[in-house]
């Protein structure tokens, strides 16, 4: 039975980003922020010429299994989002599929 109930401000789903040279994803956790299907459309729409610093630090609420270059977990923070977006050309747009990835099939991981 499912209960019609205000989600909860923020959930946690794997993120998958391209490491270039690696057949392997980086995976690790994301903390998201939850948006309804409205706030979802209006986000989707606002990106459009901007940058993927700015749209992901509105939906990235935190991180885990996220290690720095010397295998210390690395806190999430805009800076350490910068340097990964920095790092990995691909990661803007992984993460972004990731959310929506996340919001919408949710279900299949459980």
């Amino acid at each position: 039975m499912f209960k019609a109930v205000t989600p909860p401000a923020t959930f946690v789903a794997e993120a998958q980003i391209t490491i270039p040279g690696s057949a392997e994803p980086g995976v690790f956790n994301v903390e998201w922020r939850y948006k309804s299907k409205q706030d979802l459309q209006a986000w989707i729409k606002a990106r459009e010429g901007v940058d993927h610093l700015d749209s992901l630090s509105d939906v990235i609420a935190g991180w885990s299994e996220l290690l720095d270059d010397q295998d210390q977990a690395l806190p999430y923070s805009r800076d350490a989002l910068a340097a990964l977006l920095n790092m990995y050309p691909a990661a803007g747009r992984d993460l972004v599929g990731s959310y929506i990835a996340a919001v919408f099939a949710s279900r299949l991981g459980n």
